[in-house]
């Protein structure tokens, strides 16, 4: 008997031993390649405007953009004007997307933004589309806030003008920047996020749970840490269904804001109900709309009464 114990508990290490080396090599070649992970750009040759033609119908004056990065990186991007005499007169969306595709794949934010009575200037991170360079945080944060100095210094639009928003991993992007602006006393009018997240390390070990995700991974997104200074009106949209940034991260997030702007607008959470992360303004285009134009109508009246 305590032979055959003995075997078993020999063959029972060597089995753990399989395991753990079998799981070592899975986090050693996913630390390599975390960054394929996250990451999913359709790069391009080129992709200018006057090609895509509703994008042009809506924005008759709309105009390709080119901005320096960090490291010498070139973002391109497209500037999307209604009137370009009046431009100034109506708020600008800073746009930035989410971890796939690139700008030409987001005609329907653009649409749902035209309807809100809003121009747009949406950008391609590091590595998506024609934007030169490779994706990482420090290089979607750096892009983000060469995209802010674009609208401000070539734009000539004045920040109280200026709505940072993000989608999904774009979210990150948009808190960063207005984080950033806030800290600098040139306060966007407001930030607008969308089925976005607390940090990427909050999702990541979420969607990984047998993984050592907070110790390997590179790109944090740490948004609860710089959203507490975040003093522009904030409102946050998120599906109750939710499978790839669950609803609860949005949440946290959320509750890590501001209560009140410096304005006195209450931060806003909205549920879209029964909306899962993909072809969100597809599926709740109308709901979207309804809050952004409440959202913009109560910045302009706060700025008025001022």
């Amino acid at each position: 008997m305590h032979i055959c114990l003995a075997g078993v508990w020999k063959h029972s290490l060597k089995v753990l031993r399989i395991f753990l080396i079998l799981w070592i090599s899975v986090v050693v070649v996913l630390g390599f390649i975390q960054r394929k992970l996250i990451y999913h750009p359709v790069p391009a040759v080129s992709l200018p405007v006057m090609h895509y033609s509703l994008v042009m119908e809506l924005f008759p004056h709309a105009t390709d953009i080119t901005v320096g990065s960090a490291g010498g990186q070139t973002i391109h991007g497209w500037y999307l004007c209604q009137q370009r005499e009046t431009a100034c007169d109506r708020p600008l969306v800073l746009l930035f997307h989410g971890n796939a595709g690139n700008r030409a794949g987001r005609t329907g934010w653009y649409e749902l933004l035209f309807k809100a009575g809003c121009d747009v200037l949406a950008i391609d991170y590091q590595g998506y589309g024609d934007s030169t360079g490779i994706p990482s945080q420090a290089a979607i944060e750096a892009d983000s806030l060469a995209a802010w100095d674009y609208a401000v210094q070539q734009l000539n639009c004045s920040p109280d003008n200026i709505f940072v928003m993000g989608i999904s991993l774009g979210g990150a992007a948009a808190v960063h920047t207005a984080s950033v602006q806030c800290r600098a006393t040139t306060a966007p009018a407001g930030l607008i996020t969308v089925a976005t997240f607390s940090s990427m390390a909050d999702v990541a070990a979420w969607s990984y749970p047998w993984l050592p995700v907070r110790a390997i991974l590179l790109d944090r997104y740490p948004s609860t840490d710089r959203i507490i200074e975040v003093t522009c009106p904030f409102i946050q949209l998120h599906g109750d269904t939710d499978q790839i940034v669950n609803h609860s991260f949005g949440r946290r997030l959320f509750e890590a804001a501001p209560d009140v702007a410096n304005n006195g607008i209450a931060k806003r959470w909205v549920t879209l109900a029964n909306i899962g992360h993909n072809n969100i303004v597809g599926a709740a285009g109308p709901k979207i709309l309804e809050e952004l134009n409440v959202f913009l109508r109560s910045v302009a009246a706060a700025a008025e009464d001022r």
